[in-house]
């Protein structure tokens, strides 16, 4: 998979980070596809399931790791407060149900409650930023993306069996 562009722009410690990383998506199935953009964006799809998982992009001259992980509900603080900054970037804007019927058997996304008891939702359809990464998280965002791709594959494997009725 060509993901060179984007491997340029790493220091050698980065690039050891990311592309462990998608040789794991690869391995799940996931493809990096360049995003038709000027910006160097990759996005890794599956035909199987037809979703994404993550993305890989380059934003003020850093490295960016965006995934989905909403199938997991215990994940480290690191992952808990990437949920929380992605809300906050947007001052909530971005929260809340959006109506957009994808969810079929309930909600699908993060929720983040606060310590003083505000409580918020995510759409599991948007990606969420991870920073910062290291080699300490990558065992994590591995069983993370693989709980995220099970679920992606019962997904389909139940649409398929509805479709085949």
């Amino acid at each position: 998979m060509d993901l060179e562009e984007f491997y340029q722009c790493l220091s050698a410690e980065d690039r050891n980070i990311y592309s462990e990383i998608a040789d794991y998506a690869i391995k799940l199935g996931y493809k990096p596809k360049k995003a038709k953009t000027q910006a160097i964006n990759y996005v890794f799809n599956n035909n199987k399931t037809k979703k994404h998982l993550m993305k890989f992009s380059i934003e003020k001259g850093k490295p960016i790791l965006k995934m989905k992980f909403y199938a997991s509900t215990d994940y480290s603080y690191i992952f808990h407060e990437s949920v929380r900054a992605v809300m906050e970037e947007y001052n909530y804007k971005y929260t809340g149900c959006y109506n957009c019927g994808k969810c079929k058997d309930g909600l699908e996304g993060y929720v983040y409650i606060y310590s003083d008891g505000r409580k918020y939702f995510r759409c599991g359809g948007e990606l969420v930023s991870i920073q910062p990464i290291s080699h300490k998280v990558i065992p994590e965002i591995k069983e993370l993306l693989n709980t995220q791709h099970r679920y992606y594959l019962s997904k389909a494997q139940k649409g398929f069996a509805a479709d085949a009725q």
